[in-house]
């Protein structure tokens, strides 16, 4: 913003109320009087920008953010301006939910907890989809109750809903109905909206299907390409499967299929059921709600519950020898750092992301399947080199792969996306880690 000219706009209201989301953001990141200043000048950006056009959405959030910066009085005084303001121009141009929000908002602000409360729960059921504005309005409401001193659990009530990681055995008959109620009632439970996992033959579909029954959102992480899983994971168990696996990837919200594994072998899935859950970690921070993991696992199957703790298990009746769902080939992880300085290997994404937040350098991460002491392809390395010349100064990118296999590992890491790349091998999406 600096080098185009646009910081402290006299004109510019766009300008100034980014301006004044990064310095609050900053301001968050922060502790003691450096934050409350941040805050503070955070809010004297935003109410300027509510004066070059009297919006409600810099004013309340410049009555939030004087609140959090110690300024009580100046908080109450603008708030009261934005009701009245709400009252003056019910017509603005804002979203039926945002204006909602912003009323209940500002009676927060004024003390009026249960009228606040009933305002927001009003402008949910005007637009309930509407996933990423309640988040952000919850995110606002936790801070503001931190500082109002306030219960904040009533929030939890009006949370978007939780992304789940799914996963389970093929071997099952097409259908077990005591089962399939049994998963139907985990997804009410928990409250899901959002699956990712893959489709193989079995309980995985079980699982999509009432996904998809009760209006939640199918994401299929594929661990390698269409076709091929399709003929292995799908139709070579038991072809019956074939047209559920067809109909539930054209009703799927998204599906991403994996590149650098030509089957689905034990390595390529386990990636995918990194990266699975990792873009369910990521669609779970983002709406400020949670993710979990669900697991269809044998009848008879021992497993150590206390190396999975955070899944929730389900049992189902195998119906046949078990089924190969991996072709074992060999087939290892290796997780590749590149930089200007040349490229190294890591058994681990974990070490790589070590390695690379250490050092200033730019550099790119990506996580393959490779066969056994397999040198790295020129394809591998080409995409490499072309992400670290796109890189900005200190800065490490990531393939998708790469990025959410690594947020799926650990909580100490972000990923955000950093718009797309074009290389001699095609278009990909790019990823920076923080």
């Amino acid at each position: 913003m600096e080098h185009h000219g646009l910081l402290d706009s006299d004109t510019d209201q766009r300008a100034l109320t980014l301006q004044a989301r990064l310095v609050k953001d900053r301001a968050k990141r922060v502790d003691g009087a450096e934050r409350a200043q941040l805050f503070a000048e955070s809010a004297a950006i935003y109410a300027k920008a509510g004066a070059l056009e009297n919006g409600s959405y810099p004013l309340i959030n410049a009555a939030s953010l004087s609140l959090l910066a110690g300024q009580r009085a100046q908080s109450e005084k603008l708030a009261r301006d934005v009701l009245a303001g709400l009252d003056a121009n019910p017509d603005e141009a804002e979203t039926p939910y945002w204006l909602g929000a912003t009323r209940a908002e500002a009676l927060l602000l004024l003390g009026q907890k249960p009228e606040a409360r009933a305002a927001l729960r009003k402008a949910v059921t005007k637009q309930p989809a509407a996933w990423e504005d309640h988040a952000a309005t919850i995110g606002q409401f936790e801070l503001l109750c931190g500082e109002l001193d306030c219960d904040a659990a009533w929030l939890d009530q009006l949370r978007p809903p939780s992304a789940v990681r799914f996963s389970g055995i093929m071997n099952v008959e097409q259908s077990d109905p005591a089962v399939e109620a049994q998963i139907a009632d985990w997804l009410e439970r928990e409250n899901i909206g959002f699956g990712y996992g893959a489709l193989a033959a079995g309980s995985d579909i079980w699982i999509a299907e009432a996904l998809l029954e009760r209006g939640a959102e199918l994401h299929v992480v594929l661990p390698c390409d269409r076709a091929t899983f399709r003929e292995i994971s799908v139709i070579a168990i038991d072809d019956a499967w074939e047209a559920r696996f067809d109909t539930l990837m054209e009703q799927a919200e998204t599906v991403e299929c994996l590149d650098q594994a030509s089957i689905p072998d034990a390595a390529a899935v386990e990636r995918g059921d990194r990266v699975a859950f990792g873009l369910a970690m990521h669609q779970a921070g983002q709406l400020r709600s949670s993710a979990k993991r669900l697991r269809i696992i044998g009848d008879a199957d021992n497993i150590d519950e206390t190396k999975v703790a955070d899944v929730a298990l389900l049992k189902a009746r195998r119906c046949k020898a078990p089924a190969l769902r991996q072709v074992e080939t060999g087939a290892e992880l290796s997780a590749v750092l590149a930089s200007r300085q040349g490229v190294r290997t890591f058994d681990s994404l974990a070490k790589a992301w070590d390695a690379a937040r250490t050092s200033d350098a730019v550099c790119a991460v990506d996580w393959i399947v490779v066969q056994e002491h397999g040198e790295l392809s020129s394809a591998v390395t080409d995409r490499l080199s072309a992400m670290v010349g796109c890189a900005e100064a200190g800065q490490c990118l990531a393939t998708q792969a790469a990025g959410f296999g690594l947020l799926g590992h650990s909580d100490d890491v972000r990923v955000e996306s950093a718009g797309e790349m074009r290389w001699a091998g095609g278009q990909m999406p790019l990823f920076a880690l923080l």
